[in-house]
């Protein structure tokens, strides 16, 4: 059932089938026509020898003598006639206008038996005289020996020998072509005896169409016909047959046209619903899985398209409002117009304005060569519960200045890890730039290092104000902050992107713990691999 079924479908098989069907149609008609045109030549080449009337004795013997095929036995022109002992006609189906046939006659016409001929041959006698030999043989004899004389004749006709009567010793014209059978002209004649029902006994005389040029000019004229009609249903066929393998085949390439006509257009194909040929079924589904994919693929590339629309509107206001500021600053001071008390101020917010310019430009350089394809680390064997400690010792400072408290759970047992440690303490700047940018004074930090399986964990939290839920879905997408409004939040919004791009290139992964454990406000969480103990 299985190879049924795989094979059933596939276009081969189709084109197979159809080719068997188309063959065995035209060895059907072929075998057909051939058997009509080797009837016509048995009935024209064969005739009545062949074949056995016994069985229509009984037909005659009722006295039924028209429902004789006379035609179908003997040729188109062949006829019987029905005699008494004497000779008389008593019925013919031709137009013979014969009334009766001499004793003679009757007698010396050749009695019919199946598969019988007659056979005459001219001889002459030791003497050098002429005479002729009549006998009667049987086309299913192997032998000539086969041969019955009838009868042996001189040149004139005189009987030497035969089983005729003792007092026929000379037969006239008529008598000797029955028995020769070349009279009459065109005929072979034959005699069947046989008893009616009244019990009288009747004589069948069969005269059988010889056939002659007219016949044989109809036999090559029903060939020639047969053969026209051979090439007409041929090609009618191959017609059909281009027709099924026109809409077999073109069905399905024209709804595939159909549909990468669409495509070409800009346009959003339909998927294709085809059933058919395995193989056009396979091709179909992977145009749909390809139309799919390029909505899909168009679907980002517009989704990116807007990205960077934004983007490049995010980044020129970031450039834009401090440049802004210094233009202004640096203008006043140019033209005089700033007081002398007043000067220092000014110059040390145009130092400050371009440190953060210097900075965000920084920033996006920093981005943009993570994105980069040929962005690389150098990863190195690296106790992090070690690295933490050195990076916490140096920002605790600046967190003690800031009014911010901080609370570390970093274990003494070593969590070596393979990371690039200039490139990844830009994630813990960033966690904590952010902490202390959008926190009050007397927040407290927590930093937190553990063993997970088999990876090692670092939990970063404070328990500030805490992120808006509506930004906590895409907190680590480029740009987003927490301010709505761009001219008065602070930040370029690549933090976490810069963050969440260093740490997948280090195997690990960061994520917002949504809701946070007890005690945090903002909880993020990093896991990187360990090093395993067979390396370490």
């Amino acid at each position: 059932m299985k190879i049924h079924n795989k094979w059933n479908g596939r276009l081969a098989f189709a084109l197979l089938r159809g080719l068997m069907v188309f063959t065995l149609t035209i060895a059907l008609t072929a075998t057909a026509l051939y058997a009509m045109y080797s009837r016509a030549v048995e009935t024209l080449m064969n005739g009545l020898p062949g074949k056995d009337l016994l069985h229509y004795v009984p037909q005659l013997a009722s006295g039924e003598y028209r429902r004789f095929p006379a035609r179908k036995l003997l040729g188109r022109t062949g006829y019987i006639d029905i005699t008494d002992t004497e000779g008389n006609v008593l019925y013919t189906s031709g137009a013979a206008d014969k009334q009766k046939y001499s004793a003679t006659a009757l007698m010396c016409i050749p009695l019919y038996q199946k598969n019988a001929y007659v056979a005459v041959t001219q001889q002459q006698d030791k003497d050098g005289k002429p005479y002729t030999l009549v006998a009667q043989g049987s086309t299913s004899g192997e032998k000539d020996d086969d041969l019955q004389e009838i009868a042996l004749l001189d040149e004139k006709h005189n009987v030497i020998y035969s089983g005729l009567p003792r007092n026929v010793t000379t037969l006239d014209e008529e008598s000797y072509g029955y028995m020769t059978q070349t009279l009459p002209e065109g005929y072979l004649i034959w005699r069947l005896p046989f008893a009616a029902q009244d019990g009288q006994a009747r004589m069948l005389i069969l005269y059988e169409q010889i056939p002659g040029d007219a016949e044989y000019l109809r036999l090559n004229q029903m060939r020639l016909e047969l053969i026209v009609v051979f090439f007409v249903l041929y090609a009618g066929i191959m017609l059909v047959l281009t027709f099924w393998l026109n809409r077999k085949i073109n069905r399905p390439l024209e709804v595939l046209n159909s549909g990468l006509m669409t495509l070409a257009d800009g346009r959003r194909s339909q998927p294709i619903d085809y059933r058919g040929p395995q193989e056009f079924e396979q091709i179909c589904t992977s145009f749909n899985q390809l139309a799919l994919r390029l909505a899909q693929s168009e679907e980002r590339r517009r989704q990116l398209e807007e990205d960077r629309q934004k983007m490049l509107a995010d980044i020129s206001h970031d450039l834009k409002t401090p440049i802004t500021v210094i233009q202004g600053y640096s203008k006043a001071v140019c033209d005089g117009l700033i007081p002398e008390e007043k000067l220092p101020k000014y110059l040390q917010t145009i130092y400050q304005k371009s440190n953060g310019l210097t900075a965000l430009i920084n920033t996006f350089y920093e981005y943009s060569k993570l994105e980069h394809p040929d962005f690389s680390l150098c990863p190195v064997q690296t106790d992090l519960c070690e690295f933490m400690r050195e990076y916490l010792a140096a920002r605790y400072s600046e967190l003690e200045l800031s009014g911010f408290c901080l609370e570390v759970d970093i274990p003494e047992t070593p969590l070596l890890c393979m990371i690039d440690t200039p490139v990844f303490t830009r994630v813990l700047e960033n966690l904590t730039a952010n902490a202390l940018r959008h926190n009050p004074s007397g927040t407290t930090m927590f930093f937190r290092a553990s063993l997970w399986g088999q990876k090692a964990r670092i939990l970063v939290a404070d328990d500030g104000v805490g992120i808006p839920p509506k930004l906590a879905q895409n907190i680590f997408e480029p740009f987003v902050v927490g301010d709505e409004s761009r001219s008065s939040r602070q930040g370029s919004g690549l933090g976490l992107a810069v963050s969440r791009h260093i740490v997948e290139a280090h195997g690990g992964t960061i994520r917002l713990v949504i809701p946070p454990d007890a005690g945090y406000s903002t909880e993020f969480e990093l896991l990187l691999p360990t090093v395993p103990a067979k390396q370490q």
